[in-house]
């Protein structure tokens, strides 16, 4: 896709405060004005253009980031309202963590949410990390350089001045209870403009207008000696759209302990880049944390400490967090695999647990995944997904069944099969995949599947064809030649392989070599022992080396893809497993890696050309996400930005 830049030079040595946006724009056209905007007192005006005969007016709720500003709701050139109502502020939580506790940055009673309340809060969130947080951009020029324009007093000239942010829709947001279809489909296009007086931003949906205030807020910054933001590039006119649908983070919340909160601040910085997908994978054989509570001991047993488990409530509030900022967040319970942890509460659901000989019965340890051809388990999964499936439509139309890494000797202990043979496998895999996606689809959820289930089982899997939201997402994450067999299938793709997108990779390998340094009786299975140990000196783990944010910038998933087949591709995500990744390191690890495949995703794919602006762009969005007390690792060395680059 071409992406069309037009950027007006100030000078070489402030070329990168020409917009400094993140994700890429479209289209962009920046001027050399300076232009002031006080976060307390302008007005919010909201405007359509249908014939709704009822404006809604925005909640009245405290805020000390709004002062006198004025909320107008109006279609145009007819004023309905003209109110003094401060903004409403849901809180943005972008605290580093310090101790995991289930004392969590959620509100405990649960809110009616609607697009009405979520544009207003997007437009809240805005002001208000103007008014407290913001970037001072001094690492983009010159040491020592005075590079603020002079600071305006309180009465500046009005010209100068923004009065007033126009919202523009076809028609007035709906105040009837959130439809998770209806929105997270809805058109993320929008124009920007910014005159000397007044900003215009305008979609054809909530969920464009939201992204359009995201892309505003990055183009003011702050002034160090005054309460006033300004931007040095007016007028602005911003064209913008994300070249795919499906951009999101997978985290594993099960391996290691984690918080809501931790989501909650994870969906915050988000939204600031774009993604709109978060893939919670919810269970594996290590713990189970996340409540059903038609089954409460499987949480009460699986969880690591019961203080650990992840609520109902907890994660409704989640999703509801998520819609707010126009995040989509879907659960997966991955199965039939990676299941041991079920086994504390249900043993005799689970096949191989907890063997001896791991490296045979599964990819880490511990071994167990559900039983292939008992009614019991049938039973039992459809228990779980008749709790939660239901639960999580309110916000979400997706759900991930898994299907990665079957272990096919597991069930030659599995007195329900007694075969590790494919032929013999297969017919019942895909009975047991059937049951799982059909309960799905009856709920109205589009399936998601890792790539296994298609390429190696040769499953039959409904397929999404063009478009079709009743059909299976197939996510590939072993290399990019897959993604093109799976297009091929006529099934729709998520890409993010391992070698690119896998954020876990190249810490070191977690597992430890036998103290003897050969294996214990039993290892391998029904043997004597004896093996030498397979982990050896540097201790690397199988994905390295680290993929540092330039390499996953630059990935190129359509590479040698036939053109005929790209617009089967519904997006990508970058995942973060956590065998080595708890609550402390979780923000440190994903940023600004995943915000590098953020812009991947929105713009289009990337080139080394790229790089020298990107640096520039993605270290001023790291400074505004650190001003917010977020712990995340530089993007570049301070002279690099403020003397002309560092090349090679």
């Amino acid at each position: 896709m071409m992406i069309f830049i037009h950027v007006l030079i100030l000078a070489q040595v402030s070329a990168a405060t020409n917009g400094l946006l993140w994700p890429e724009p479209s289209e962009v056209s920046l001027g050399e004005q300076v232009v002031w905007l006080d976060p307390r007192t302008v007005d919010i005006v909201f405007l359509w253009s249908d014939n709704s005969p009822q404006v809604v007016e925005p909640e009245t709720v405290t805020s000390q980031a709004h002062g006198t500003g004025r909320w107008l709701m109006q279609r145009p050139y007819d004023l309905v309202h003209d109110l003094l109502k401060e903004v409403r502020i849901v809180a943005t939580h972008l605290k580093s963590p310090s101790t995991p506790s289930k004392t969590s940055p959620i509100p405990s009673e649960r809110h009616k949410v609607s697009e009405n309340a979520i544009l207003e809060s997007a437009v809240g969130d805005m002001l208000e990390s103007l008014t407290y947080s913001g970037l001072v951009p001094w690492k983009f020029h010159s040491r020592h350089s005075d590079f603020e324009p002079e600071p305006e007093p309180d009465s500046c000239d009005p010209k100068r001045l923004i009065s007033a942010i126009h919202v523009v829709l076809p028609s007035s947001p709906s105040q009837r209870e959130f439809q998770a279809d209806e929105f997270f489909h809805g058109d993320e296009s929008y124009t920007l403009r910014v005159n000397e007086s007044v900003v215009f931003v305008q979609s054809n949906s909530t969920l464009g207008a939201i992204r359009g205030l995201q892309t505003l807020e990055q183009l003011f910054y702050k002034h160090s000696r005054s309460r006033l933001s300004y931007t040095p590039h007016a007028p602005v006119i911003i064209h913008d759209q994300p070249v795919w649908k499906h951009r999101g983070i997978s985290i594993d919340i099960a391996r290691n302990p984690f918080v809501p909160g931790d989501l909650i601040r994870t969906i915050d910085i988000m939204s600031s880049v774009k993604l709109n997908r978060l893939h919670v994978h919810a269970t594996d054989s290590q713990a189970w944390p996340l409540d059903i509570p038609s089954l409460p001991q499987l949480a009460q047993k699986g969880a690591y400490r019961s203080d650990l488990v992840w609520t109902a409530q907890e994660l409704e509030e989640i999703q509801a967090h998520g819609a707010s900022k126009g995040v989509s967040v879907f659960v997966e319970i991955d199965v039939p695999g990676h299941t041991a942890s079920v086994a504390h509460a249900f043993p005799d659901l689970i096949a191989a647990f907890n063997e001896l000989d791991w490296d045979t019965f599964a990819a880490e340890p511990l071994s167990g995944q559900l039983k292939l051809n008992s009614s019991a388990v049938t039973d039992f999964m459809s228990k779980v997904l008749k709790d939660l499936l239901p639960r999580t439509r309110r916000f979400t139309s997706w759900y991930h069944v898994g299907g990665d890494e079957v272990n096919r000797p597991a069930y030659e202990l599995d007195e329900t099969v007694r075969s590790g043979k494919m032929d013999v496998l297969r017919p019942l895999l895909q009975r047991f995949i059937d049951h799982i996606i059909g309960l799905s689809q009856s709920f109205g959820f589009q399936p998601i599947v890792w790539e296994e289930m298609l390429l190696d089982w040769d499953l039959t899997l409904p397929s999404a064809g063009n478009g079709s939201s009743n059909g299976t997402l197939i996510q590939v994450w072993r290399n990019s030649r897959r993604i093109e067999e799976v297009l091929k299938q006529g099934h729709r793709v998520i890409f993010g392989d391992y070698g690119h997108w896998y954020l876990d990779c190249g810490f070191g390998n977690f597992i430890n070599p036998y103290p003897s340094g050969k294996s214990p009786p039993g290892v391998p299975f029904n043997t004597s022992g004896g093996q030498d140990s397979r982990i050896k000196q540097p201790y690397l783990d199988y994905c390295q080396p680290y993929h540092n944010w330039r390499h996953m910038y630059v990935y190129n998933p359509i590479a040698n893809i036939s053109e005929d087949l790209l617009g089967g591709i519904e997006g990508g995500e970058v995942l973060m497993w956590s065998e080595q990744t708890d609550s402390y390191d979780l923000d440190f690890k994903l940023w600004p890696r995943a915000a590098a495949a953020a812009e991947v995703l929105w713009s289009g794919v990337r080139n080394e050309s790229m790089l020298e602006d990107a640096t520039r762009r993605l270290s001023a969005w790291r400074e505004r996400i650190v001003s917010a007390d977020v712990a995340i690792s530089p993007v570049q060395m301070t002279w690099c930005l403020m003397e002309g680059g560092c090349n090679l």
